[in-house]
């Protein structure tokens, strides 16, 4: 009787895991826009405009095999001197932040499936089969691994002594610093059905703030992961699985102490982070999550419309709907501009009073089937200073862009 119930709750997990994959699967068609031409949201086609700017490159350089036609967001830590990437093929490499070249590399011998966390002194990465791997900065060797509960698809954090992880089986994990050994774990149930993806910890006033599948905010006590506090950005809604689809993936950003997070088929709220209450919230659907500054919140929505939300009220202040269904990443601030990357390599610089574009640049395209897998930009671009920015392409390559003004007869 035992083997019975034990075979047959065998079969009922894999059932699940087949429904849950042909959903999945299903989905993945819905968003990639498989099937007929005519019923397609086609993406828009770029218009030319006039302008005194232009995105020029200074360097470029390849950080290894990328992730292709994979959703990996592998960023890279920028420090002082030098630009901290990873590929998936398990490589970190340590390229000279002023001029691109290479200095060293660390072959991990793993596949690697989330970006490098870390700081100057310890890079942090995580690999597909659940293993977390530091990286000593000084001696450029492995610290230690530590085996984790599943795949890790956004980068570690370091919070004082610790390491913190999201796995995508729900869980929030502490690791020590120095020996890479669990402290304590959170663990929450998940939907049968949720986006690709994990939005990063925010770390703020004693809090661990943590976007969750189910379209809930939560805050962790960083010493217990005890839960501080519980809100609920998204509720789902409808009879199919699609369409109670809520998730947290992309990033939310502090300032002050308001959060400002946005979920998928849900909203975009702020919230005061040491009370745990809402100040406002608007209908929001975002996949790519919010940038903030001292006037206005931006985002993307899930059809490429980027906002501009009066950060005080949630009221729109503008917004930008010529790159519809280009599926764009997140804004990036640089001074005045917002920068966003989209589907077919292109960076696209936008006023942040207005909307209206002030620069443009494709990276380099490539003429075979699926170019759109080595050149599309699925990281938000990162800003260096003022006036330049690294772009990573999926195929891997590195593009340090200047803003620079042309000259007034051109």
């Amino acid at each position: 009787m035992y083997l019975l119930l034990t075979n047959l709750k065998s079969w009922q997990n894999k059932l699940k895991l087949i429904v849950n994959f042909c959903l999945l699967l299903g989905f993945s068609c819905l968003l990639s826009a498989c099937g007929d031409d005519s019923n397609l949201d086609q993406p828009a086609e770029l218009q030319p405009f006039s302008s005194h700017y232009y995105l020029d490159v200074t360097w470029l350089a390849s950080t290894g095999k990328g992730v292709g036609d994979q959703y990996l967001f592998l960023e890279p830590l920028i420090l002082k001197d030098t630009v901290i990437t990873t590929s998936r093929d398990g490589v970190i490499n340590v390229i000279n932040r002023h001029t691109g070249v290479f200095v060293k590399d660390l072959d991990l011998d793993a596949t690697i499936s989330a970006g490098v966390g870390g700081d100057d002194k310890l890079w942090l990465v995580a690999s597909r089969n659940a293993y977390v791997i530091a990286v000593d900065a000084r001696s450029f060797k492995e610290k230690w691994r530590s085996r984790v509960s599943s795949e890790v698809l956004a980068k570690p954090v370091i919070y004082q002594n610790t390491v913190l992880v999201r796995t995508i089986d729900g869980k929030v994990t502490s690791l020590d610093k120095t020996s890479g050994k669990i402290r304590w774990q959170y663990e929450h149930s998940i939907p049968n059905l949720t986006l690709r993806g994990n939005s990063e910890l925010v770390i703020s006033r004693g809090r661990i703030i943590v976007g969750l599948a189910d379209g809930r905010e939560i805050a962790l006590s960083p010493d217990t992961g005890k839960v501080l506090w519980d809100i609920a950005l998204a509720v789902p809604k409808g009879s199919s699985e699609i369409q109670r689809l809520v998730d947290i993936d992309g990033s939310a950003e502090l300032y002050g102490r308001i959060l400002y997070a946005a979920s998928y088929q849900g909203r975009v709220v702020a919230i005061d982070v040491e009370h745990g209450r809402i100040l406002w919230a608007r209908d929001f659907s975002s996949q790519t999550g919010v940038t903030v500054d001292a006037k206005a919140v931006y985002s993307t929505d899930q059809n490429g419309i980027i906002w501009a939300l009066d950060r005080f009220s949630g009221e729109t202040l503008w917004k930008q709907t010529k790159l519809l269904h280009r599926r764009e990443t997140r804004p990036t601030i640089i001074g005045n501009y917002l920068a966003v990357g989209d589907f077919e390599g292109y960076v696209h610089l936008l006023s942040k009073a207005d909307g209206h574009f002030i620069a443009r640049y494709q990276l380099g395209q490539y003429d075979q089937p699926g170019w759109q897998y080595a050149t599309g930009i699925i990281v938000p671009p990162i800003v260096f200073n003022e006036k330049k920015l690294l772009v990573v392409s999926r195929g891997g390559m590195a593009y340090l862009l200047a803003l620079r003004k042309r000259d007034d007869n051109f």
